[in-house]
């Protein structure tokens, strides 16, 4: 068995150096070039970790190892909740702005496990072959342009175009051509959701507390470059459904209901610039979310007003 095994992780890597050699050169080099600026950076620092204010990152200053792990087990799932429906938004999520995860009873691990399983099966769906053709009643062949199917009719969708043929596909069914088609030089959906899959996934890494602890819980400025990856996935996902669907009326759904989402999110997007006009403003804005920041810090003196001698 465990020859087995091995021998097809051998056959494997040869496969991926044969095929993709000039992406994991790419990718090599990149992790290179990553290593040695992390280790610049830690040198700069004196190679220790960053201090953080207790305030700024409650779970990480927590004694209790399960409440550390279920908080940041959370993280990405609330984070994705903010891309999903961005209703309530911060420019402070410290405190207690988000409450800690302290028992497996919370319901929230219900959000946890819903994330990591949605996110699992939509990298499953993703990274599936989609342009290969499954058997039906007889073998299907795609070689040099042509499209073989032994005497039975097949129809390939555009969802299944590639961007390798440019040119005519000619059908040929027992040796006999019957028509042509020019084909639109698109990524496919497999390219274009491995890319949304990334984009949403790897910027937002290094913010997640998983591999070391940052000054922040939540921080809605690290979800911009992943807020691209997850518009692409819902154009995707609404490109897809729109491809399947075969009734107009469907189709016409499919095309009000985006068009209801670009509106919706436009009028939250004005709405939420109003607060940014001053600091009072956003300030105010941020108090429903994070009460604590409404509380004067007892700290802090408090100025008594300053009362001048009249003179007489």
């Amino acid at each position: 068995m465990r020859a087995v095994v091995y021998k097809l992780l051998v056959e494997c890597v040869v496969i991926l150096q044969r095929k993709n050699l000039g992406l994991l050169l790419s990718v090599s080099l990149l992790a290179t070039w990553g290593a040695v600026l992390l280790a610049v950076r830690l040198y700069w620092m004196g190679n220790k970790p960053p201090s953080f204010s207790n305030s700024d990152n409650p779970a990480a200053d927590s004694p209790s190892f399960l409440t550390r792990t279920l908080t940041f087990l959370y993280l990405p799932a609330a984070n994705m909740w903010l891309l999903l429906c961005p209703d309530t938004l911060s420019f402070d999520w410290s405190m207690d702005a988000l409450p800690l995860l302290r028992t497996y009873t919370d319901w929230r691990n219900l959000h946890t496990i819903a994330f990591y399983v949605g996110f699992l099966l939509l990298a499953l769906v993703g990274l599936q072959d989609l342009t290969k053709v499954r058997e039906s009643n007889g073998k299907v062949h795609v070689s040099n342009g042509k499209l073989n199917t032994n005497g039975h009719s097949n129809h390939l969708t555009p969802e299944h175009a590639s961007t390798e043929s440019l040119g005519p596909v000619k059908s040929v069914e027992n040796g006999t051509k019957n028509h042509s088609v020019l084909r639109t030089p698109l990524p496919t959906t497999e390219n274009i959701a491995v890319f949304s899959l990334g984009l949403l996934s790897i910027p937002f890494l290094p913010a997640t507390n998983l591999f070391f602890y940052v000054g922040f819980v939540i921080a809605e400025r690290v979800l911009y470059i992943p807020s691209m990856g997850f518009c692409l996935l819902v154009a995707v996902g609404l490109r897809s459904l729109y491809v399947r669907l075969r009734s107009r009326l469907s189709r016409t759904m499919v095309l009000y209901c985006s068009a209801g989402l670009v509106v919706l999110y436009g009028i939250k997007t004005v709405l939420r610039n109003q607060d940014w006009n001053n600091e009072e403003l956003l300030y105010r804005s941020g108090i429903a979310v994070n009460p604590a920041k409404g509380k004067p810090d007892p700290s802090t003196p408090i100025p008594h007003p300053v009362v001048e001698d009249p003179g007489y």
